[in-house]
């Protein structure tokens, strides 16, 4: 499928040939000779070959073999993937798999050199190939003769590499380029810029931002430096309007599972600007793959109305497991929030790495700096572990992400918290999960990052859910404010929650066990009790296929061992488990560890104590002035009671409570004079 649109977009110098200037924008999908533009495809300006007889490039198109494509023969060379075209003494250089070819101009390959690797970069000067080692995170120069590798030391890790004139020009995974003679010893350091070239043999052109905002670049300059003097010629960058054409990739990874999204923009309150806010953002996305914390639901207005359940711990100050996060960051504006942004960011008002690492692992993840290589990110993507990069890009200067898998054609798969640099307007639209950006030194069509760093973000993967439901399963949602929850190593599978029990309704905190089941079936149904914090009773709810039922157990008399709430026919449409807190004896341990649902063959009902109920609220959110209408089933003696987030009564009714209340979140509980509880439900008041 293709996507084409008209775009005013930024003219990106790649080269000259014959006399003609040769451009391509940010996306690299595009190749312009002068005014005309020569190709629409993917990758069209990402690898661009300019020599003395004609004018090479590559194009990436989606479902197809990747191609080198000249202007006055068409196509001449094609592979599943590869990397190149590049500058090989008087032919062309590619890398595949294992090896580097070498062309002839007609795209007939001459020889091949075994390397093991997949190169990345890679240039020539006859005598001797250099290549970026993406395993090795290393340059590389081999001995066309005899092809002996050796290693050329250098104080930075490499992206890319072009030879011209005795010099080596080096891009730097961090950001900014580096020319050396052919030892490595560098002669001009450049510490920022993107799509560096020789343009010709002693002068080199790159872009440079001058205005950033955020992640987003909004002003670019082309400058030209003279090697031999360092004399710098800057000129303000201007726009052109080609068509440009964009391919959906081709879903075959390598490894890819699926992470949250949040927008840094979008998601997060509409008082908060969080265009600093990529860090914070892409870290919560790592510790909300693993279920960390429970949601703090806010209503965000752009670009359409939608909730939010993670936003709010960006610029609000929250505790989670003894740590309190108030320490203030600066945002757009000169605001300065606590939350995840105020310890991440500081006084800087960007992620700082360090407490990046921190602040992951006082959430409970394992988390420390993996250096720049390919390998070392696929062996965390191999494994189901997300990784978090910090990146340089053609739009930004500096960006965090989240990898969370890749092609083996060294692209990865990214939650990026801005958007999709692939497609125009990144920042504007909630458009930055699951998209596909390369590796540096790789063209494949889509957006080529930097690589400053890679941090590791490890905790147990949750499993999918089944008919046992765990904290380390999918299926188990844990809700109510963090501050309340704490964790144990002990129970089932090693770890638990629990939190201290409440003597008045509602619930603070509760959680539900949402099984996977094959049909309709009687099951048994058992709760796992840990040996450590389980000493109030328990009221558990079952949702069985004719009403909701309860099951009462005494925590403290049992220790790490399976207990039956009963057997109960289930729909897996609707079984479901849940407990709260209230018990109604305030401050005792209770445990929420796992449920499990074992299927049974002729056997009755066996609940301990079981109540009819349900009702349903009409609308929700509900605008502030407006009845809040109950569906009540008829022939119940019920008392409707609505809460406030305190625990404050707020108002109580039969089925309708009078628009009285003011704008917040609220949790109206159905029970019996009894006590006994049917059902609770939350929702919200907005203005």
């Amino acid at each position: 499928m293709l996507l084409f649109a008209v775009l005013a977009v930024l003219q990106v110098p790649v080269g000259s040939w014959c006399n003609h200037r040769v451009f391509t924008d940010l996306s690299q999908s595009v190749l312009i000779l002068d005014e005309d533009t020569v190709s629409t495809a993917p990758g069209s300006g990402g690898t661009v070959l300019c020599s003395t007889e004609d004018l090479f490039w590559k194009e990436c198109s989606a479902g197809s073999p990747q191609k080198i494509v000249s202007l006055r023969n068409g196509e001449i060379f094609s592979r599943e993937y590869f990397s190149g075209p590049y500058r090989g003494g008087t032919g062309i250089l590619v890398s595949v798999p294992e090896e580097i070819l070498l062309l002839d101009l007609n795209g007939t390959v001459q020889r091949s050199l075994y390397t093991g690797e997949y190169p990345g970069s890679l240039c020539s000067n006859g005598k001797y190939i250099w290549y970026v080692s993406s395993r090795d995170a290393v340059l590389k120069r081999v001995t066309v003769v005899t092809e002996e590798t050796e290693i050329v030391a250098l104080p930075f890790i490499p992206a890319t590499v072009e030879y011209r004139n005795g010099h080596l020009l080096l891009g730097r995974t961090g950001g900014g380029y580096s020319v050396t003679d052919l030892n490595g010893n560098q002669i001009l350091n450049i510490p920022t810029g993107f799509n560096g070239h020789f343009s010709s043999s002693n002068t080199i052109t790159f872009l440079r931002s001058s205005l950033q905002e955020g992640c987003e670049i909004l002003l670019w300059e082309t400058v030209s430096i003279d090697v031999k003097t360092g004399r710098e010629t800057v000129t303000v960058s201007e726009n052109s309007a080609p068509v440009t054409c964009v391919d959906l990739p081709v879903d075959n990874p390598e490894a890819h599972f699926d992470v949250p999204y949040m927008h840094q923009k979008w998601d997060t309150p509409d008082w908060f600007n969080g265009n600093w806010s990529c860090g914070p953002t892409s870290c919560m996305m790592a510790v909300q793959y693993y279920n960390r914390l429970t949601p703090d639901s806010i209503w965000c207005s752009s670009p359409t109305g939608h909730w939010s359940q993670w936003g709010n711990y960006l610029p609000t100050e929250y505790t989670f497991l003894g740590h309190i996060y108030d320490i203030l960051g600066k945002s757009p504006g000169g605001v300065w929030v606590p939350g995840s942004h105020g310890f991440i960011c500081r006084n800087i008002g960007s992620a700082i790495w360090a407490e990046m690492t921190s602040w992951m692992t006082q959430h409970g993840l394992t988390s420390y700096q993996l250096g720049t290589t390919w390998s070392a990110c696929t062996s965390e993507l191999d494994n189901s572990w997300v990784v978090v990069a910090s990146t340089t890009s053609p739009y930004t200067d500096g960006h965090i992400l989240v990898f969370n898998g890749y092609y083996s054609n060294h692209s990865v798969i990214c939650n990026d918290s801005y958007g999709n640099q692939n497609e125009p307007g990144w920042g504007t639209l909630p458009n930055g999960k699951d998209v596909v950006y390369d590796w540096p030194g790789y063209n494949n069509g889509n957006t080529q990052l930097g690589i400053s760093q890679l941090f590791s973000a490890r905790s147990e993967v949750l499993t999918p859910a089944g008919t046992l439901i765990d904290d380390r399963t999918l299926g188990y949602r844990k809700l109510g404010p963090c501050q309340y929850w704490h964790e144990q190593e002990t129970g089932y599978n090693g770890y638990s929650w629990w939190t201290y029990s409440t003597g008045a309704l509602p619930d603070t905190c509760r959680v539900e066990w949402i099984p996977v089941l094959s049909y309709n079936a009687d099951y048994e149904v058992e709760t796992y009790i840990p040996d450590s914090h389980a000493t109030a009773t328990g009221i558990y709810h079952i949702n069985t296929t004719s009403r909701w039922q309860t099951a009462v157990v005494d925590q403290g008399n049992y220790s790490n061992q399976w207990v039956s709430l009963g057997t109960f026919n289930l729909s897996p449409a609707s079984a479901m488990v849940k407990m709260g807190d209230y018990t109604g004896t305030q401050g005792q341990y209770i445990s929420f560890d796992a449920i499990r649902f074992t299927e049974q063959t002729s056997i009755e009902d066996q609940s301990s104590s079981s109540s009819e109920g349900y009702f349903t609220i009409s609308q929700n959110p509900v605008q502030t002035g407006s009845p809040i209408v109950f569906d009540i089933p008829e022939g119940c003696d019920i008392t409707l009671s609505v809460y406030d987030m305190n625990g404050r009564l707020a108002a109580s009714a039969t089925t309708t409570i009078p628009g009285v209340l003011p704008a917040g979140v609220y949790h109206a509980v159905i029970s019996s004079g009894s006590k006994d509880i049917y059902q609770t439900i939350s929702f919200t008041v907005v203005d």
